[in-house]
Formats: C-alpha cells, sequence, structure tokens
C-alpha cells in the first residue's frame, strides 16, 4: 500500500519529515527503505490520479512493480510542479515521476532508464479557431501559446523560441486562460485536458488539435542527493527492463491508452 502524504508546498521540509516518518505509519514496512516521491495534486492522468481516494495509474504501477521486487517502498508527496522540481533538486524529496530528460535536466537529476513509457502533448483552441497545423511549429508563430511553467514538451517544441509562450501554474489556469481568449492554444497532456474539459463542461467550446505535437519518453527522476542513489538509480534500471520485458507491461500500456510506439 503506498500511503499520500498531502503537504501545503510552503511549508519547510523539517515538517514533511516529521509528518512522513511516524513509527505508526513505519511499522508495517519496517524491513523496507521508504522513497519518497512527488506528485501533483491535481494529478496526471492516466500516469498518476485519485479515484475512490486512491492513488492510481499507469506510474503508480509501475512503482508497485519495483515495490514487489525491491527492498524500497513509496511515499507520496503532494506539491506544485516547480516546488516538486526545486525539492528532488535539493534532496529533499526523492522521486519526480513522469518527467522528460534533457542535458540540463541530467545535470540536475539521475534518470531511471530505461524510460518507462512514452506521452503525448496536443494543442488545444477554441472550436472557432481557424489555426492550421499539420505538424509544422512554424504554423503556430501568429499564436499565443500557453504552456505549464517549468514543463518541457519535448526537445523540438521546447527548443522552438521563435514561438510565442506564455506559462502558467496548472493545466487549469490554462483552459481559463482558453476560455477567456488570452492565448489562442494550449498544449497539455490530452487526458487531463479532456477530462477538466469534461468536468467544466466545456467540450463543446474547445477543440483538440491533430496531429500530435509531439510523442516523448518520460522517465523517472532520482534526486542526486542520496548517498544511496546510484544504488537505487541501478536497482530500477534493471527493474525497468525487466518489466519492458514482460507480459504485464503490455497489459499496462493496454490499459491506460498508452500504446503509442
Amino acid at each position: 500500500m503506498i500511503k499520500t502524504i498531502f503537504l501545503l508546498y510552503l511549508l519547510p521540509f523539517f515538517v514533511l519529515a516529521e509528518t512522513s516518518l511516524k513509527s505508526s505509519d513505519m511499522s508495517p514496512k519496517k524491513d523496507k527503505i521508504i522513497l519518497t516521491a512527488a506528485i501533483e495534486e491535481i494529478g496526471y492522468a492516466p500516469y498518476n490520479y485519485e479515484e475512490n481516494g486512491e492513488i492510481k495509474g499507469f506510474t503508480i504501477d509501475v512503482l508497485n512493480y519495483f515495490e514487489k521486487h525491491s527492498k524500497y517502498d513509496f511515499e507520496f508527496i503532494i506539491l506544485p510542479w516547480p516546488r516538486a522540481l526545486h525539492l528532488v533538486a535539493q534532496g529533499e524529496v526523492d522521486l519526480i515521476l513522469t518527467l522528460f530528460k534533457s542535458p540540463k535536466r541530467e545535470q540536475t537529476y539521475h534518470f531511471i532508464e530505461p524510460s518507462y513509457g512514452y506521452e503525448v502533448n496536443q494543442l488545444f483552441t477554441l472550436a472557432d479557431s481557424k489555426l492550421d497545423f499539420t505538424g509544422q511549429l512554424q504554423q503556430l508563430t501568429p499564436y499565443r501559446i500557453g504552456t505549464k511553467r517549468e514543463f518541457s514538451y519535448g526537445k523540438t517544441f521546447d527548443q522552438a523560441n521563435y514561438l510565442t509562450k506564455l506559462p502558467a501554474l496548472t493545466e487549469e489556469v490554462l483552459l481559463k486562460l482558453l476560455l477567456a481568449k488570452r492565448i489562442d492554444v494550449a498544449i497539455s497532456n490530452p487526458f487531463i485536458f479532456q477530462q477538466m474539459m469534461s468536468e467544466q463542461d466545456v467540450r463543446a467550446q474547445v477543440k483538440a488539435i491533430e496531429p500530435f505535437v509531439d510523442i516523448t519518453p518520460v522517465y523517472i527522476a532520482l534526486t542526486k542527493g542520496r548517498d544511496d542513489s546510484e544504488e537505487i538509480k541501478s536497482t530500477f534500471g534493471k527493474l525497468t527492463e525487466q518489466l519492458k520485458a514482460s507480459p504485464y507491461y503490455q497489459e499496462l500500456l493496454d490499459k491506460y491508452l498508452l500504446n503509442f510506439k
């Protein structure tokens, strides 16, 4: 069982440590090494999300596989994305989930190799928009594009400095900005954006643009601030290879509609 810890991101980390390491909580897992994993409160479907009070998703099933086949266990800490990146970089949280790899990020984090899956990013605009996109990013130069702050959308999009990119803290904010016409286009994980559109009953006002902007490998990233980080990286890398070679991995891809490759 993976325990979820709700944390106000402005609290100092010693409060986090005191909250997450109560002896009563740890006793059933006394033979396990507990690693903390940062996730967002809104979730990141289908990789991690809350359903009936339980954290589920593709990444969670991967972590459960790691737990079953290793000496490690996991506890979640709910954090805004920029704060999560910072705390893992500082070694105050151990793992961040569903991260794109870049040379700059490799200087800060250990990436568990190989990648454990793929993610797509898609453009969304208002239903009456005349935007024409056939996969060439240059077609987006006339538009204001809403992005999530400190988020990567793949190497090609990230390096397209000729585009007008307006960062926001969350996908919820992106949807509000789009509906208010303060941006012309939003780029997002389509699972998350479609879910928000349904919850807010605005599907008739917004349309998804095809093709996808990119299909990008995603990784679990590990802090470099632990003395045993190299051991953890090696263990999880071997387990990722073992998982991807098993029939169970294909079952997970089918279950979460992640057969992009």
